[in-house]
């Protein structure tokens, strides 16, 4: 396979999979506001806030709008194409590299994702941000659910699908764990957090997780902070819980090179089955708290390392600037030219 095709493949899935969690964050915040006793802008923002922190998006966000409303956040996460992690720049990014490998995947999920990126541009933003159209991002969902369901039964399960299932269960670890970190910015500065608002925090960030009922279904209780961080970060049986993807992406690796899980042949197997093997032994008082930040900082920097790692191993592409590209060209292009006067001379 061409390191093209395989960094294409590893892109679609982490764009498709980021796009939906930003609109499942996005929703649940739409949710948290409708309920809230106050609709002041100030108190609205500071609902935005732990989401635009927690996706790393804070600053780019204050620098873009100097308004900070409700309205230009929602619209920052969905719709601006100046934001790179925007829910429409994830699926134009998505398209784009499906377009680059038409030939390779099938038929019916280049279809659904050039539907997805048309019925993104033929929205109405304006509208959707100021009316709160549930409808639309329950649409959204539904086509990238409708993409992971098309490519499971059409696209063969090859070396290709693998690379696809790396860049989806790395992006689904990485943004499990930004979603519970958002209690966290939730908190700051408060010193006290009375039980009925704690309890619908957590609450939304299962709901983020689209983890609400499943977690209910294993844990017969109220929502606490030790039974999710437990859920989000260990379960074996939800699919999106930190470990369950952990391990899927360890079998997608594996796959890809050929060597048992038991081994490792490179430094991305080598890394991920680190990871793995920490968090199946880790201490229950290692998620509280302090201490689960740190767990989950340290999952994001190690997840980090595992991406380059795959893009070392496999010649994954660089993004690069294409002004700084092309003048790299031109100044080798000069050295070559100078290079063969020099000989001519000689």
């Amino acid at each position: 396979m061409l390191c093209r095709v395989a960094d294409s493949l590893f892109w679609l899935g982490r764009y498709i999979e980021r796009a939906e969690n930003t609109v499942r964050l996005v929703e649940v915040t739409h949710h948290s506001l409708l309920e809230s006793e106050s609709s002041a802008e100030d108190v609205s923002y500071s609902q935005w806030q732990p989401i635009l922190a927690s996706l790393s998006d804070q600053a780019l966000f204050e620098k873009l709008y100097a308004d900070h409303s409700s309205y230009n956040a929602s619209y920052f996460l969905t719709f601006d194409t100046e934001n790179p992690s925007s829910v429409f720049s994830c699926i134009a990014a998505a398209r784009e590299n499906a377009r680059m490998i038409r030939d390779q995947i099938s038929t019916e999920m280049w279809e659904t994702i050039n539907r997805l990126y048309l019925y993104l541009k033929n929205t109405d933003s304006v509208r959707v941000c100021t009316e709160l159209d549930f409808n639309f991002y329950q649409e959204i969902k539904r086509f990238t659910l409708l993409f992971q369901g098309i490519k499971e039964v059409t696209f063969n399960h090859k070396l290709g699908y693998e690379f696809l299932t790396c860049g989806y269960e790395l992006e689904r670890a990485d943004k499990t764990c930004r979603i519970l970190d958002t209690k966290r910015h939730m908190d700051a500065g408060k010193e006290t957090c009375d039980d009925t608002t704690d309890v619908a925090q957590w609450s939304a960030i299962l709901r983020a997780c689209s983890g609400f009922e499943a977690y209910h279904h294993e844990f017969a209780v109220q929502a606490n902070e030790n039974n999710i961080a437990k859920f989000l970060i260990l379960s074996r049986d939800f699919p999106r819980s930190v470990l369950f993807c952990l391990r899927k992406l360890q079998a997608a690796i594996h796959a890809i090179s050929g060597c048992p899980i038991t081994h490792f042949s490179n430094e991305a197997e080598r890394q991920v089955g680190m990871l793995v093997s920490n968090l199946q032994y880790i201490s229950p008082e290692s998620l509280k708290d302090e201490e689960m930040h740190t767990l989950i900082e340290d999952i994001e920097d190690r997840l980090a390392t595992i991406a380059i790692a795959l893009r070392d191993k496999y010649m994954f592409s660089e993004i690069t600037d294409p002004a700084t590209e092309a003048e790299e060209e031109a100044t080798e292009e000069q050295g070559d030219f100078i290079q063969s006067q020099s000989q001519s001379e000689g």
